[in-house]
């Protein structure tokens, strides 16, 4: 797995949404959810300061490019596990290539034969899975983790869809399996139009996105907003 991965991340210029995809599926599906890549490969995600970091769910998040095919790199910041309160989710659109960049912490990921896997991971250490696939992650004990993020598309925190308990998405799968098949950037919209009315109809029921109170002090050392002086 670490020669292919090593392709895919030294050539992520030329990456498409197609080939990632089928990259994680294939991977995943072979039991390579988890794998590792040389340090000098990772992205130094400091300097992106530019680009504020963003509340979502159980996370800081910030998008730094987006393809016109929906491909888009960003970086997570899962905060200490004495903090975390994420549970397990997913996200039912878009697939997730993830590498360690800084810290350490857990990784839980439902592999393809059902069950769960755990591993405690540290820098160049990669995790990969498709979309609507249960996960979780948190930092060490008192210091968060961060991670680069390949995925596609990127699906906006307001989205109905962005994430949903696993619990729930299961029944949304069952019931209407044709919002849980990849999504383009182009379908986002009618996907969401479509969820939305049958919320209406009381015949989808989806926890109100929430974030958790963590993360402001990182905020404002990485420059994610200014703090007005009083």
């Amino acid at each position: 797995m670490t020669d292919t991965l090593l392709s895919l991340l030294t050539n992520r210029d030329a990456l498409t949404k197609a080939a990632l995809d089928h990259f994680v599926l294939r991977q995943w599906e072979s039991g390579e959810h988890f794998g590792q890549v040389p340090l000098h490969l990772l992205p130094n995600y400091k300097a992106f300061e530019s680009f504020p970091w963003e509340k979502i769910d159980c996370m800081l998040t910030k998008i730094v490019k987006q393809q016109d095919d929906g491909l888009s790199f960003g970086f997570d910041m899962f905060p200490p596990k004495s903090a975390a309160k994420g549970d397990m989710h997913v996200h039912p659109l878009s697939s997730r290539l993830i590498t360690v960049l800084e810290g350490y912490g857990t990784a839980i990921v439902q592999t393809y034969s059902g069950k769960m896997a755990k591993k405690e991971v540290g820098p160049g250490e990669v995790i990969l899975f498709p979309h609507a696939t249960p996960h979780c992650f948190w930092g060490a004990e008192h210091q968060p983790m961060v991670v680069e993020v390949l995925l596609g598309p990127y699906v906006p925190f307001e989205h109905p869809l962005h994430t949903v308990c696993p619990i729930k998405a299961k029944k949304v799968a069952k019931a209407y399996p044709d919002l849980f098949k990849p999504c383009e950037v182009a379908e986002l919209e009618s996907v969401a139009a479509k969820v939305t009315e049958l919320q209406k109809q009381g015949l989808v029921e989806l926890s109100e996105h929430q974030v958790m109170d963590w993360g402001d002090e990182f905020i404002r050392e990485l420059g994610g907003f200014e703090v007005e002086e009083t």
